[in-house]
């Protein structure tokens, strides 16, 4: 399990490729470098390798079905150092811009396998915390790159650049290697019929030394069952994500896709992206000021996750959504009623943030007040964001789809936050304080209707049977309700629905499980009569 979090990496390399590149538009030399003359070049290197990484995202799940979790992860390594290589060793637009599009492809397919793994491995209780090591690594990322790019802006040569860029190659390589420890997903391996490799795993996860340990043997067994229904009777294609069916995953898909469309409608990569630009309209005059800035946000949006990755799985999910969407739509709001209200308009061809660069500011601030007003609702929207969506974007898309298309549900899934992205990347610097309304608008449009079913501490074969359109009434659950009765009226409804499920097909599911792995039979086995618990 703790080996699992080295996965985090996948996160890590994410963000850094894109924060590295942030501080360097900044740097004249690598402006000159590359010739990074135009608004025109500068939006094709942000968002084409977006655009790669959505299409990318959504090809991952069959291929990763195919060739198995690791392998994929290795694969994606090999092509993020190919990249970063290309980006480094040629000194033209055509060379960097092909190295990006190669990272990209790389940083879609890590978006997509490491989460899914982490999701698989996990145990109901953890499942949470281990999925959340994704964003953590993501955070941590953001502000490495923040502050090596602060480090080496001083350098005014081709080092400044450089070694922000070089040091991407560290990462792919330290994960190839990590993976000789990581164990194969012990679900993707009874999917493929590879039942006691799967066994074996499933015993040194779980630290069991007993092949007869009734949780074991339970999770085996579990995992076996729904294999062979879905064999039988589940579809793997991509027209399933649509179907609703018994499994209702056209429900599954919708939210989903909306969970991430609505993370990134929060702004948060476009807050982060943009945030020397954003510095230099409050009245950070200084370059290096701004990356200082960008440097302390990134420290914050860091620390402020690891209270997430401790008790996400004591929170739950639907309360942490809501709560996290309000506050960050009020942190918007306020930063946009200032700027409204003491910015100065000025036209887009007369102002830049520094010389050289190529995003226009045609909003500028010089009251002093209102200033280190935008600055701290900045810092306490990227905490609120830190401490709820950041993780949530991650966990919830990997826990809800049933294991025959959960590589490619998550591939959709995160090919629809990545298309998001490229909208946001481009309307970001439009006018600053229209955009933040635009992203508390869209906060406050998901925050009450926020009705995702409660995942938490539930196994994934449960979640599978799960119906999402008959669940909890989570419109009427208060939030101020105990814990305990929400995971209490969700195993209600989850027995409730496995009884009518079962019904139909007990005696298929046990004839496929016992014809599939004999050792599993056991001693003696008594009829027992199926009732709904009430």
């Amino acid at each position: 399990m703790h080996l699992a979090r080295f996965l985090g990496i996948g996160g890590f390399m994410v963000a850094y490729d894109n924060g590295a590149l942030a501080g360097c538009l900044l740097m004249d030399d690598f402006q000159q470098t590359f010739s990074f003359d135009s608004n025109s070049k500068s939006a094709i290197v942000l968002s084409v390798p977006l655009a790669a990484s959505s299409i990318i995202a959504v090809l991952s799940g069959p291929i990763g079905d195919k060739v198995g979790r690791k392998r994929f992860v290795f694969i994606a390594c090999i092509i993020h150092t190919i990249g970063t290589v290309t980006q480094c060793a040629g000194h033209t637009f055509a060379a960097f811009f092909i190295g990006k599009l190669i990272a990209g492809f790389s940083l879609g397919m890590f978006s997509v396998m490491c989460p899914l793994y982490q999701s698989e491995i996990s145990l109901p209780e953890h499942r949470g915390r281990l999925i959340s090591m994704h964003q953590f690594g993501v955070t941590i990322g953001f502000c490495l790159a923040f502050w090596i790019t602060y480090g080496t802006f001083g350098m005014r040569n081709k080092l400044s650049w450089s070694i922000p860029l070089g040091i991407q190659i560290a990462p792919p390589i330290v994960l190839m290697l990590g993976l000789y420890f990581i164990p194969e997903s012990p679900r993707w391996l009874i999917y493929q019929g590879r039942f006691s490799e799967a066994k074996q795993i499933l015993r040194v996860l779980r630290a069991k030394n007993d092949d007869n340990d009734v949780e074991l043997r339970m999770e085996y067994t579990g995992i076996i069952q729904e294999r062979n229904y879905d064999r039988k009777y589940s579809s793997q294609s991509y027209k399933s994500l649509i179907d609703k069916g018994i499994d209702n995953n056209r429900k599954r898909t919708i939210l989903g896709v909306g969970l991430h469309i609505m993370t990134q409608l929060t702004g948060i990569n476009a807050i982060l992206f943009y945030l020397p630009y954003i510095l230099e309209s409050t009245g950070v005059n200084e370059s290096n000021s701004a990356l200082l800035g960008n440097g302390i946000s990134g420290m914050i949006n860091m620390l402020a996750t690891i209270p997430s990755f401790l008790y996400i799985d004591r929170w739950g999910r639907r309360r942490i959504m809501i709560i996290g969407g309000i506050a960050m739509a009020t942190c918007m709001i306020i930063i946009a009623a200032v700027q409204g209200a003491y910015s100065i308009q000025l036209p887009a061809s007369s102002v830049h943030v520094f010389p050289g660069t190529v995003f226009p500011i045609t909003v500028y601030m010089d009251d002093s007040r209102a200033s280190f007003c935008v600055l701290v609702f900045l810092c306490l929207f990227l905490a609120c964001f830190a401490l709820s969506w950041g993780s949530m974007g991650w966990i919830y898309p990997a826990e809800i789809y049933p294991q025959s298309i959960r590589a490619k549900g998550l591939g959709v899934t995160t090919g629809a936050s990545y298309a998001t992205s490229i909208f946001v990347s481009q309307i970001a610097h439009v006018s600053l304080e229209e955009i933040h309304l635009i992203f508390s608008g869209a906060l406050i449009d998901q925050s009450p209707g926020a009705h995702h079913p409660q995942t938490a501490f539930e196994a994934l074969s449960h979640l599978k049977q799960f119906n999402v359109d008959n669940g909890i009434d989570l419109s009427k659950a208060s939030l101020h309700d105990d814990l305990s009765t929400t995971v209490a009226s969700s195993s209600s409804t989850v027995n409730q629905l496995i009884y009518h499920h079962q019904q139909s097909h007990q005696q298929h599911q046990m004839d496929a499980t016992l014809d599939a792995d004999p050792s599993s039979r056991p001693q003696h086995v008594e009829q027992i009569e199926l009732k709904p618990l009430n």
